[in-house]
């Protein structure tokens, strides 16, 4: 039996098909799940499993209702609503990730579980060499290319500082102060202390100038009249 026989075969509805179908989508999935977990991504292995491996059994239940119980309709139907409802999952990703209302992240993560949906389909639907091909795609785009892209596209720092305000502070005039030394505020949240005349938060920036060690930066930061006190607490690139 030739390579071409053995796929038309495989695509039929029977116990080993499902079998394969599943297995290759978990596979495919944990991949990328794999390759999300190694970067410390919210969505991980198991969630790309999980997700990959629901959007299959969605695909096979589909076809199993019309073609083995001659349910009327159309077998792509049920299916097509995993696109829609994997959104739902992108959107809790960029929402827990972008809280601050102010920089947001997790949009990587959200288009990953959509693309790991509909790769869980193809597999669902037995077309195995492109579920195949589509995850050594994704591999490539979230393994080498992450890297060019940190190294090359994303040379932004950010800098993540504890500070504290006069009671009195105005959030606008401190904004107005960091841009003009070339720093974009990208997160401000309450945080330490807080009392009638000092108010603590923590301040997320953003290195505008390449040039600029982040040294610099904190000398800006405490050079601004409203800002009692400042300490950098880490270093974050983007």
């Amino acid at each position: 039996m030739t390579l071409m026989q053995v796929f038309p075969a495989l695509r039929e509805l029977s116990f080993f098909s499902m079998l394969l179908r599943f297995l290759t989508a978990c596979i495919c999935g944990g991949v990328i799940g794999y390759c999300r977990g190694i970067h410390q991504r919210p969505a991980g292995f198991r969630t790309h499993v999980l997700v990959s491996l629901g959007a299959a059994s969605t695909m096979v239940m589909s076809q199993f209702c019309v073609q083995v119980l001659g349910t009327p309709g159309d077998s792509l139907r049920i299916s097509a609503q995993v696109i829609s409802g994997i959104g739902f999952l992108g959107a809790g990703c960029i929402i827990h990730m972008g809280s601050n209302r102010t920089h947001t992240t997790g949009v990587t993560t959200a288009a990953g579980l959509w693309a790991t949906g509909g790769m869980g389909l193809l597999a669902g639907c037995g077309y195995f060499e492109c579920a195949a091909l589509m995850c050594l795609i994704m591999y490539l785009v979230q393994g080498p290319l992450y890297r060019l892209d940190s190294s090359y596209v994303k040379k932004a720092v950010t800098l993540v500082a504890y500070v504290e305000f006069d009671s009195a502070f105005r959030l606008s005039t401190i904004i107005r102060e960091l841009n003009r030394c070339n720093l974009q505020l990208n997160a401000i949240d309450p945080f330490g202390t807080r009392d009638d005349e000092h108010v603590g938060y923590k301040m997320e920036v953003e290195l505008q100038d390449r040039s600029m060690t982040l040294d610099q930066a904190m000398d800006y930061i405490c050079a601004i009249d409203q800002i009692q006190f400042a300490q950098r607490l880490d270093e974050v690139r983007s």
